[in-house]
């Protein structure tokens, strides 16, 4: 799935990966490919990116907001 990351001053984080873990206002998320679409607001904690089992962007984050489609996930912070 394409996983896009960013912040007002830029983009953190764009490319192709298996998953994405949120820190989810009502407890943390994962997101994979072809998951159910939906938007959600971010609490402070870590985003974790995976590809092949390994994670491969890692952010910690004060507050966003998470959309999920089934081809992508974007954040913005």
């Amino acid at each position: 799935m394409k996983i896009h990351i960013a912040k007002v001053n830029g983009i953190l984080f764009s490319g192709e990966a298996d998953s994405i873990t949120a820190p989810g206002v009502e407890g943390e998320m994962m997101a994979l490919p072809h998951h159910v679409p939906l938007v959600t607001n971010l609490k402070a904690g870590r985003l974790v990116v995976k590809k092949d089992g390994a994670e491969i962007f890692i952010h910690t984050c004060e507050r966003g907001v998470l959309e999920v489609t089934a081809e992508s996930a974007t954040v913005l912070l």
